[in-house]
C-alpha cells in the first residue's frame, strides 16, 4: 500500500507538476540538447527534479 502511495506521489505530483518547468530549464541550460524531442530516451524524474530545484531557487531569490 505504501508503494502505491509513493508511486502515485512520484508520478502525479513530481512528474505531473514539475516536469515542464524542468524541461524548459534544461532545454535552455543545455542549448536545446537535453531532454531530446519526441521519443528520445531521457529520465522524466531527473527532468522533474530540475523543475523542483528551479522552484526552490526562485523562491530563495525572491525572499532573500
Amino acid at each position: 500500500m505504501l508503494d502505491l502511495i509513493a508511486e502515485f506521489l512520484l508520478n502525479v505530483v513530481l512528474i505531473g507538476v514539475f516536469y515542464w518547468p524542468g524541461w524548459l530549464f534544461l532545454r535552455v541550460l543545455t542549448l536545446g540538447r537535453y531532454p531530446p524531442r519526441g521519443e528520445g530516451k531521457h529520465d522524466p524524474e531527473f527532468v522533474a527534479v530540475f523543475g523542483v530545484v528551479l522552484l526552490v531557487v526562485i523562491l530563495l531569490l525572491g525572499y532573500a
